[in-house]
């Protein structure tokens, strides 16, 4: 059986990226206490992230998706998005 879907389209790992870009947020939360230049950084990878889930979606869009492992990840990335985006907003 041949398989009709594209080697393009969004899995797991598509997500991952952006979740591995997140982990360093939340040790520099934990572990300093956020002066100027880590708050700066931590915006940068916040930023950083951002474009990942959105060139995630772009991919998602276009090649479709591949099993639903993949729409799991998609909720926990921009679940941990958005309870990074909120703490870095209230500092």
């Amino acid at each position: 059986m041949t398989n009709t879907t594209s080697s393009r389209t969004a899995t797991e790992g598509t997500w991952a990226l952006p979740l591995l870009t997140l982990a360093p947020l939340a040790a520099i939360r934990f572990l300093t206490e956020l002066s100027t230049p880590w708050l700066a950084v931590s915006w940068i990878l916040c930023a950083m992230s951002v474009i990942l889930v959105s060139v995630g979606w772009v991919t998602a869009f276009q090649h479709g998706t591949r099993g639903p492992g993949v729409w799991g990840m998609c909720v926990l990335v921009h679940a941990v998005l958005a309870w990074q985006l909120i703490v870095l907003a209230r500092q």
